[in-house]
């Protein structure tokens, strides 16, 4: 079935696909189960995004709409503070850290600071005045898309690290299609990629330096 998928642009881009496909939500599902109790939150997109329009919002949605986010950030900014020392303690003890709730969303991390939570907010914010949609998708990863992508016309200042890189000879482009047919070619890869990448960059460190996990 990964093979087969595969062809479809493989895991990455499955990973943001919306079904079915013709409803492009964004985040507005997922947020408006995980933030039930906070909502509503937003009123209609373009009544945000065009200041013009804000005033056929009756004063009682505005008022109703702030209450809630001055509620949830006080909400969220008590709970990242609550969880900090815990986190913290855990990690020191080589425990697993308690799970967030209202910072469900950043649980990849092992602790959440006031700060990023402050700043978690001030990017909800952002959001839902784009009615929960991102401005723009995100950036795939370098190895699915090729240095093509990323360099010359293609560029941005990001890049320019890159693009010097290569032009440097520090970057040395490699086809890797006759291994990988897609990025997600390699849940499945050949005995030579596994040689390399697993044998020759991971376990030989290891075992001959006791340290070490990859190498770049």
């Amino acid at each position: 079935m990964d093979d087969v998928l595969g062809y479809f642009r493989g895991a990455y881009d499955k990973k943001w696909w919306t079904f079915p496909s013709f409803l492009d939500n964004g985040f507005g599902p997922a947020i408006e189960e995980l933030y039930k109790d906070y909502l509503p939150l937003t009123f209609k997109a373009q009544m945000t995004t065009y200041p013009q329009l804000s005033e056929h919002v009756p004063e009682a949605l505005k008022r109703t709409v702030k209450a809630n986010w001055d509620r949830f950030e006080q909400d969220i900014l008590a709970e990242a503070d609550a969880l900090w020392q815990p986190c913290i303690d855990c990690l020191r003890n080589s425990e697993r850290p308690p799970d967030y709730t209202l910072l469900a969303p950043l649980n990849h991390r092992a602790s959440v600071s006031p700060h990023i939570a402050k700043d978690y907010v001030l990017r909800l914010k952002k959001l839902a005045v784009n009615d929960w949609v991102p401005e723009q998708p995100p950036r795939p990863a370098l190895g699915h898309v090729g240095f093509d992508e990323v360099t010359g016309e293609h560029a941005t200042e990001l890049d320019e690290f890159i693009d010097r890189s290569l032009t440097d000879g520090k970057f040395i482009p490699v086809d890797q299609s006759t291994w990988l047919f897609s990025h997600s070619g390699m849940r499945v890869p050949s005995e030579e990629v596994f040689k390399r990448s697993f044998v020759d960059e991971i376990m030989e460190p290891i075992l001959k330096e006791g340290v070490g996990f990859g190498s770049y």
